[in-house]
């Protein structure tokens, strides 16, 4: 909720004009040190000085008014501008080898661009395999934001990728050990555990428990 209120004003405010910039800000590589604090302070944009902004500099594509104008050459910037399951489990959650960073930049910033494009597509193509609610989730409780491509940090980019392959195959072993039980029995188990249905499951920790519970189950009924 809190963060929900600061970016509820944060949207208000740029309606009026305030802040609005912000939203124009190119993407550019920061090396932090050991308290994760810029190691160098990142050159600000031209346009976003004063004195330039006064002399009518504005963001590249826009001009005064917002419409397209002529590119404004930045120095300082080193980023790229970047602008089964199909069966019944998957269908019912559904309802709705990861890259490194690369230090060895290049000085248009294409290199980091690719990777991060990269990272954004895998992470897209994950929503079909968890499914719209639990992709949505994951994306807000460990990425903060709503689309891959609004994750700054390529750390997190991995690490939101390496949870929803994570949460695929917990799908894919939850699917597996339905064929072995008989669904009544599916039921109590997760009556047990407070789950109403499949299609509720969209955390992590639901799904690891009624995975286990139903493994356990389905390993006991085996050996008797």
């Amino acid at each position: 909720m809190a963060s929900a209120d600061a970016q509820a004003f944060k949207r208000a405010c740029s309606c009026f004009g305030l802040g609005r910039h912000f939203y124009d800000f190119p993407a550019i590589w920061v090396d932090l040190d050991q308290n994760r604090q810029p190691v160098n302070t990142p050159v600000l944009s031209a346009w976003a000085q004063p004195q330039n902004w006064r002399k009518g500099i504005r963001p590249q594509g826009k001009n005064g008014n917002g419409s397209a104008h002529t590119k404004v050459q930045e120095k300082g910037s080193r980023g790229g501008n970047s602008g089964g399951h199909g069966k019944a489990v998957r269908r019912l959650i559904n309802s709705s080898g990861t890259n490194g960073r690369n230090h060895a930049e290049k000085s248009n910033g294409s290199d980091a661009t690719n990777s991060d494009n990269d990272l954004d597509q895998r992470t897209r193509g994950m929503e079909k395999a968890v499914g719209t609610a639990f992709y949505q989730n994951i994306l807000r409780d460990y990425g903060r934001v709503n689309q891959p491509k609004l994750i700054l940090d390529v750390a997190v980019k991995q690490k939101v990728l390496q949870i929803l392959e994570s949460v695929a195959r917990g799908i894919d072993r939850l699917e597996a050990v339905l064929k072995r039980i008989d669904p009544n029995t599916v039921q109590a188990v997760l009556t047990k555990l407070q789950v109403s249905s499949l299609g509720q499951i969209a955390d992590i920790k639901t799904l690891q428990n009624v995975v286990l519970g139903l493994e356990n189950l389905a390993r006991s009924i085996e050996v008797e």
